[in-house]
């Protein structure tokens, strides 16, 4: 038998950062390798992306043990500075995990950047990892916020 759970999830940040420079590190492909990739020490990794309203990401990584994943992203909406939503789905060694649905949305406060991301969830099976999503996704933000105030340089 299959099933489907749902839940979601919102996580806010404030980056020291105009809105250009943070949603500018989202669209460009080398920012958003140097921030988003979460598996960097345990393997080889690749991603492409084309960025704009029904355009595709695609993420894959080899995982300690050989075992394969995938993510797999299409755009939806793009408003430059402002706003984008898109879908996701993981794989892992075969297997669909989750498919999410993400709007990231930009506004400026000043100088900086509050940034608004929330993420529904489909699990697929018994598959639930959402405290280990958030974690992730708060780590991804946090190696974002780093690059920012590096400008790109190597940390």
């Amino acid at each position: 038998m299959t099933s489907a759970s749902h839940t979601s999830f919102v996580i806010e940040r404030r980056f020291a950062a105009p809105p250009a420079a943070v949603f500018g590190a989202w669209a460009d492909i080398e920012a958003k390798r140097r921030w988003s990739d979460c598996h960097t020490d345990e393997g080889q990794t690749e991603l492409t992306m084309d960025f704009r309203p029904g355009g595709r990401e695609s993420y894959r990584a080899v995982l300690e043990g050989g075992v394969r994943q995938s993510v797999e992203k299409v755009f939806f909406d793009i408003v430059w500075n402002e706003r984008i939503v898109f879908a996701y789905d993981i794989e892992v060694g075969g297997k669909r995990l989750s498919a999410s649905l993400v709007t990231v949305e930009f506004s400026a406060e000043g100088e900086a950047t509050f940034m608004r991301l929330t993420e529904q969830l489909a699990y697929f099976d018994g598959h639930d990892d959402l405290q280990e999503r958030i974690r992730g996704t708060r780590e991804g933000l946090d190696r974002l916020a780093l690059d920012l105030e590096t400008g790109g340089a190597p940390h």
